[in-house]
């Protein structure tokens, strides 16, 4: 159900990871926070330079050029030469992240018949959809969307974010049934894990 309605939401230029970088003129504006797997550096060469912090449950939040097509790791040297720290270019990145949510190229639905016939809210049809788990207001927007004060949010694949109500554990179990029956395909594989997103920001879910 889910991966044909992604069908249906805006779809974003398709990105990857790159083992010989392309040069690049770094522009702030195209800076990008990405979500990657523990291997990712590995499987980009290996390169220890990029610009990067742990996000939990095995995954790591890295600076990325948007080349139009692909991404490609930020380096320090070019941070250097655009005169930016490290981070000054983290705070730009959720900026421009914002932006890209707020212009619509991502696509955001509510679904009323989820588990329990609770409603969720389903982030897709680009690769920054997973990134979205940084977006300073996520929580209020689900507070006010999903109707509950706690909520859980799975990042499956790095085209979908779903965030629900916390419920209990047999809620959440019945969400992750569904999310791995539904999302098992996506491209660039994250985690089945869930974060949790508290009035004093985004911890792991540990249950």
């Amino acid at each position: 159900m889910i991966r044909k309605l992604l069908s249906l939401l805006a779809v974003g230029s398709i990105a990857a990871a790159q083992s010989e970088p392309p040069a690049v003129k770094p522009d702030p504006a195209k800076i990008y926070p990405y979500v990657v797997p523990s291997g990712y550096f590995d499987a980009a060469g290996g390169n220890s330079r990029s610009v990067s912090w742990p996000l939990g449950h095995g995954l790591h939040i890295a600076l990325v050029h948007d080349l139009g097509g692909l991404v490609r790791n930020v380096l320090p040297d070019e941070l250097s030469a655009l005169g930016m720290s490290a981070e000054e270019a983290k705070a730009r990145a959720i900026r421009n992240l914002e932006s890209l949510a707020m212009s619509g190229a991502i696509g955001q639905r509510r679904f009323d018949a989820g588990p329990e016939k609770r409603p969720f809210v389903l982030f897709g049809g680009h690769w920054a959809a997973a990134t979205c788990i940084l977006l300073p207001e996520l929580r209020q927007m689900g507070v006010k969307t999903v109707g509950a004060e706690e909520l859980c949010v799975c990042i499956p694949h790095r085209e979908a974010l779903l965030m629900f109500s916390k419920g209990d554990r047999a809620y959440r179990d019945a969400m992750r049934r569904m999310i791995r029956q539904k999302e098992s395909d996506g491209r660039k594989m994250l985690s089945f894990e869930l974060f949790e997103l508290t009035p004093s920001g985004l911890a792991e879910q540990k249950d």
